[in-house]
C-alpha cells in the first residue's frame, strides 16, 4: 500500500493537524519562506486560492500552532522545536511522495464531519 510509504510520525501529524492540501501547501510555502511575512492576499495569489481560502487556511495554522500571525500578516513559527522538526520531515515526505501524502489527507474524514456526527441521533437495533 502505497499510505504505507509515509513514517509514523508524519502520519500522525497530518492526520492530527491538516485538513487540507490547501493547508499542507501554505504551511509548506510559509516554512519555505521563513524570513517573510505573508498577507492573506499574497498567500493566495502564491497558492492559487481564494482569499477567503486563505484565510482559512493560515488562520488554522496559526491556531495549530503552526505559525504566528501579527497584525493580518502570517509567518512560519512551530510552537515547538519538535514540530518543527515534524514539518521538516513532512516536507521531505512530501516532495517523495506526493500522492500518498495528498491520499492520506483526503481519506481523512473532515473536522465539519466529524462535528455533525457527533450529533446525529442514532436509533438503537
Amino acid at each position: 500500500m502505497m499510505s504505507e510509504l509515509i513514517p509514523d510520525d508524519v502520519r500522525k501529524f497530518i492526520l492530527e493537524n491538516i485538513d487540507s492540501v490547501a493547508e499542507l501547501e501554505a504551511l509548506l510555502l510559509l516554512r519555505r519562506s521563513s524570513d517573510q511575512a505573508w498577507s492573506i492576499e499574497n498567500a493566495s495569489k502564491r497558492l492559487y486560492v481564494s482569499e477567503s481560502t486563505a484565510a482559512h487556511v493560515l488562520n488554522r495554522l496559526s491556531a495549530a500552532g503552526l505559525s504566528t500571525r501579527i497584525d493580518d500578516l502570517y509567518r512560519y513559527q512551530p510552537r515547538t522545536r519538535e514540530t518543527g522538526h515534524l514539518v521538516d520531515r513532512l516536507a521531505e515526505t512530501y516532495d517523495r511522495y506526493l500522492i500518498p501524502v495528498t491520499n492520506l489527507i483526503h481519506e481523512k474524514p473532515s473536522r465539519i464531519q466529524n462535528f455533525a456526527d457527533a450529533f446525529r441521533i442514532r436509533k438503537d437495533k
